[in-house]
């Protein structure tokens, strides 16, 4: 295990190094008098605006056709730092480098030897530059949620309540994004790598996708997206393009979410539909969710569809600790896939 762990840490030393170059250049000041007599006073301001916890998770599956068992193991470092100057914010630092090991699964991330695997996995570790326009366009570097649908604005990292980025193949790339807040518009363009959580790839993939919407601190959101790409998987790249519609509405402590999109992948039109309804109790610790989701594939043989309900719920006591569970239930399969039943179970640390 010692030297699993000391060969991951060694091959991301690259992807380290060129992000702190990247936060060093950008928020370094320009003018050296002035950052001669202001060294003191940044020195005492490098834990300013600084967040970061210890991640633990275990995470359980059962799937009700083979009557068996799978797990998954995460620790993981979460570090938040707004670097700001004389002149207000600078920008946004997210550091996320998560040590992920996989027990039994029988369906691991191409990126993983097999299903009983350790391996470094990247979730959002980029630097959000934020100082030439008070935010209305700023430019992100690293890796990032690839900006498309309803995970733009909602953070489901490390949880069992997911959304569409298995229709597209990928929830995360390298590469680097425009983005901004307006007054009444939030929007995000990003050309990135197309391999996920690895950046070093043979095959040449790509991404081009963004996602223009209303401001997401409004109870009526409404976007748009798009997606166009060769996207790494276990079998190489499969060309894939997108246009998506997203909402989301918001009434006390009431949650409905719709997305709908379509493209093709290669050459076989496809479409798909996700809807959730969601409830919070008044103090916000329980959170349920149902989720109803439908795909439709038209291939040379007609048109296949497929169709499952997932049922869930998340308690959260305090900051630290989240349990939460679902219930996955197809309804209808793809002719060439199974797609299984399944339970899950997790339980959640943050220090």
């Amino acid at each position: 295990m010692i030297h699993t762990v000391a060969h991951l840490v060694a091959g991301s030393r690259h992807y380290l190094a060129c992000l702190a170059l990247a936060v060093c250049c950008l928020a370094t000041p320009t003018a050296g008098a002035q950052a001669t007599d202001v060294s003191a006073q940044h020195s005492t301001d490098t834990f300013d605006n600084l967040r970061w916890t210890i991640d633990l998770s275990a995470r359980g599956t059962y799937m009700n056709d083979t009557d068996a068992w799978s797990g998954q193991y995460v620790v993981g470092l979460d570090v938040h730092k707004v670097f700001t100057g004389p002149g207000g914010d600078i920008g946004t630092l997210v550091f996320q480098p998560y040590l992920v090991w996989l027990d039994n699964n029988s369906y691991p991330p191409y990126f993983f030897d097999d299903g009983d695997d350790w391996e470094l996995v990247w979730r959002i570790t980029n630097f959000n530059y934020t100082a030439l326009a008070h935010g209305r366009f700023n430019i992100r570097i690293g890796h990032f949620e690839v900006p498309f649908g309803l995970e733009q604005n909602i953070d489901t990292n490390g949880t069992l309540r997911q959304y569409t980025f298995s229709d597209r193949g990928i929830k995360a790339d390298w590469g680097a994004t425009v983005n901004g807040v307006l007054e009444h518009v939030e929007y995000e363009l990003a050309v990135s790598r197309g391999s996920g959580n690895d950046i070093r790839s043979s095959q040449d993939p790509y991404i081009v996708a963004g996602r223009v919407g209303s401001r997401s601190d409004r109870n009526l959101i409404v976007g748009v997206s798009f997606l166009r790409g060769e996207i790494l998987g276990a079998d190489g790249t499969t060309a894939r393009t997108r246009l998506g519609l997203d909402a989301a509405w918001y009434r006390g402590l009431l949650e409905m979410l719709f997305e709908v999109s379509g493209g093709e992948d290669e050459d076989i039109d496809t479409f798909n539909a996700l809807a959730e309804l969601s409830l919070r109790n008044p103090m916000e610790t329980l959170h349920g969710w149902l989720q109803l989701r439908y795909r439709e594939v038209d291939t040379v043989s007609g048109r296949d569809e497929a169709s499952s309900v997932a049922l869930g719920i998340a308690w959260e006591p305090d900051r630290h600790w989240s349990l939460s569970s679902q219930w996955i239930e197809p309804v209808d399969e793809l002719s060439d896939m199974h797609d299984e039943s399944k339970f899950q179970l997790q339980a959640r640390y943050r220090l």
